[in-house]
């Protein structure tokens, strides 16, 4: 969540999913363009997500990591 009010929007949205005891977690921003940096992926990793990511599409800065349940 840091990173995505980070980005300067005006709003941000959480969505969440599980499935074979992992959780999906993904952060919009709707904040268009690249991310300034990358840094919060390592961090992600350090609490234990099994895979995280970032991706920008037309409806802005997306954040995911999936977490063990």
């Amino acid at each position: 969540m840091r990173t995505a009010v980070a980005d300067g929007g005006r709003r941000v949205s959480v969505h969440l999913a599980d499935q074979d005891r992992q959780a999906l977690i993904v952060a919009l921003s709707h904040q268009p363009g690249p991310a300034a940096t990358d840094a919060v992926l390592p961090e992600l990793t350090a609490l234990g997500a099994v895979a995280c990511g970032t991706d920008t599409a037309d409806d802005g800065r997306r954040l995911w990591a999936i977490l063990p349940l």
